[in-house]
């Protein structure tokens, strides 16, 4: 008789203790569940963990940083003899000293060492005049004005062009008295310095205002026209003569149309020049196009409406 074959049983935990490598067939599919599910933890939380790791701040009020444009009046530069300015002088030292007490003691201090009241406050600290070690642009003369011109980028070394030329270049010698062995200038540095500055000739230099009041000079204009558009626009709803009759006729926006002869008032001197004016381009002042089909009777009455009754409170 045959006989029967003995199966072991699927698991054989007695083997698998003999031999515990099997065991890793059945564990790898347990250790990817886990790791699956702590991934899937990390991910629902991220938001959480997130905002736990970055500490909270507050952004700076980005107004804060803009620097406003002086008040500056419009002013002549007269020219200077710069082969003769860029020359040192115990008259043009004893003015520059003056100069200096009067607008640099605050940074550089009244001995030059870099150590005013205002020091401790800029990075980089303002330049030691007593050494001739580290300057930006240099110590001779051309190179100095060339930092009283434009300043210095990055530092408290703001522009001196307020002052005039001539002021500028006995600050620029007082200051070089403070250290010995400072170089100079060859002749053509100094007629390059002219050249770059148009220091010979001279120049007119136009006023400018802060920002702000600019605006404000802006919104307040803007406020006036705002009021006057209004004003017109129920005087022409109020008018029934031909020629408001006619303007409303041929109009699709009012505020266009009076702004536009805002524009014109002192550029359109007759119906004619009126005509060609909305002609070339009516949409685009306000006008609809069917303007252009007017008689020259109707084109009259509304000129003398629009410019005769209206405008003249313009």
């Amino acid at each position: 008789m045959d006989q029967i074959p003995h199966y072991k049983d699927e698991t054989d935990w007695r083997d698998l203790l003999r031999k515990p490598e099997k065991l890793f067939g059945y564990s790898y599919i347990y250790v990817l569940a886990v790791l699956i599910g702590v991934g899937l933890l990390y991910v629902w939380n991220l938001n959480v963990i997130g905002k736990n790791a970055v500490n909270p701040t507050i952004l700076q009020d980005s107004t804060a940083l803009i620097k406003e444009i002086p008040l500056q009046s419009p002013r002549l530069i007269p020219p200077v003899d710069v082969m003769k300015a860029g020359i040192s002088t115990l008259e043009y030292i004893k003015k520059g000293q003056e100069l200096f007490k009067a607008n640099c003691v605050a940074c550089h201090g009244e001995s030059g060492g870099g150590d005013g009241p205002s020091a401790s406050m800029l990075n980089p600290k303002p330049r030691n005049f007593h050494s001739l070690v580290g300057w930006k642009n240099g110590s001779k003369v051309s190179q100095m004005y060339k930092t009283l011109e434009d300043g210095i980028a990055g530092s408290g070394m703001a522009s001196y062009n307020y002052m005039s030329p001539e002021d500028r270049f006995t600050l620029i010698h007082y200051t070089r008295t403070l250290a010995s062995n400072q170089p100079k200038d060859s002749q053509d540095e100094l007629k390059q310095l002219d050249a770059a500055y148009q220091l010979s000739k001279g120049m007119n230099v136009s006023g400018q205002i802060p920002v702000k009041k600019a605006m404000q000079i802006v919104i307040k204009e803007d406020d006036r026209l705002i009021a006057k558009i209004q004003e017109i626009k129920r005087k022409i709803a109020a008018s029934k003569t031909v020629g408001a009759e006619i303007l409303k006729r041929v109009t699709f926006d009012e505020t266009k149309v009076i702004t536009s002869v805002l524009r014109m008032n002192n550029s359109v001197k007759n119906t004619d020049e009126f005509i060609r004016s909305v002609s070339s381009d009516p949409t685009h002042i306000g006008f609809k196009t069917n303007v252009v089909l007017l008689s020259q009777d109707e084109w009259r009455e509304m000129y003398q409406f629009i410019f005769q009754s209206f405008n003249r409170d313009l």
